[in-house]
């Protein structure tokens, strides 16, 4: 299951599973604050949010050439872009500062239950089969019929979008910037639900012309792969192997860290 539906809305799962960890450090820190000393509670709390902030500067600052390009893109903490070991280390020095010696055991227990909850939720099961690419034939905005099996060969970047969705119409022209950038990989924008004119009026408008936009007015690829939400991002091999995938909107920088293991 990659999200987590609530009505129109999906939430990456991922995303769900981290807060639910954050919130039992805060309700176990809660605990041991109304039956040891009440500085764990603000500890708990302050913990979260440092570590938070440490995660998503140490991602910022491992990406620095990316970002130096866009300032502003360090707040679009929607795109994702945090580096746990970054939030550890953050949380870890705020404990070490803000509580005396005698509470740090009731602080490295709080973060231990949060880790066994991560553990149990975070670890996905894996598929029972090796998901390949699927076996359909989209067309062009031209008309022409394009077997997805021809794409084998290179490493694929498959991003499932509408026009209508507004992650999507965001992420787009970096993605199309970068599959010019990067042409030892392909890129792939299948269109879901929607017409040749509504597509290419869009990409017109937007001054945008990948190589390779699919039109799949059926949403087969989404039935296929299970598509929960757009945009979703799939990363596959040279073989047609699935190696990864993406919910939600990609930064500049995560998309540069899947393309590195792509390769």
């Amino acid at each position: 299951m990659d999200a987590l539906t609530l009505g129109p809305f999906a939430l990456p799962w991922p995303r769900v599973q981290v807060a639910l960890a954050l919130l039992v450090l805060v309700g176990v820190a809660e605990f041991f604050a109304r039956r040891v000393d009440r500085r764990l509670s603000s500890w708990g709390q302050g913990a979260v949010w440092v570590g938070l902030l440490g995660a998503r500067l140490g991602f910022v600052l491992e990406n620095a050439s990316v970002y130096a390009k866009d300032p502003l893109a360090v707040l679009y903490v929607w795109q994702g872009g945090f580096d746990p070991l970054w939030g550890i280390l953050a949380g870890g020095g705020y404990t070490l500062m803000t509580l005396p010696k005698h509470l740090w055991r009731y602080a490295l227990g709080a973060a231990l239950v949060a880790g066994l909850v991560a553990g149990v939720f975070l670890v996905r099961k894996p598929p029972a089969q090796e998901v390949r690419l699927p076996a359909l034939t989209l067309t062009t905005l031209g008309g022409t019929e394009v077997r997805l099996s021809d794409f084998r060969g290179k490493p694929l970047v498959l991003n499932a979008w509408a026009t209508w969705c507004p992650p999507c119409r965001r992420e787009l022209p970096m993605m199309v910037r970068l599959a010019q950038e990067n042409p030892e990989v392909r890129f792939a924008f299948v269109s879901q639900g929607e017409g040749p004119l509504v597509v290419k009026n869009f990409l017109e408008e937007r001054g945008l012309s990948p190589e390779w936009v699919l039109l799949d007015p059926e949403t087969r690829l989404a039935q296929a792969l299970g598509v929960q939400g757009l945009p979703t991002t799939f990363f596959f091999d040279r073989e047609g192997r699935l190696v990864a995938r993406h919910l939600g909107e990609l930064s500049e920088a995560l998309l540069l860290g899947y393309l590195r293991v792509l390769r």
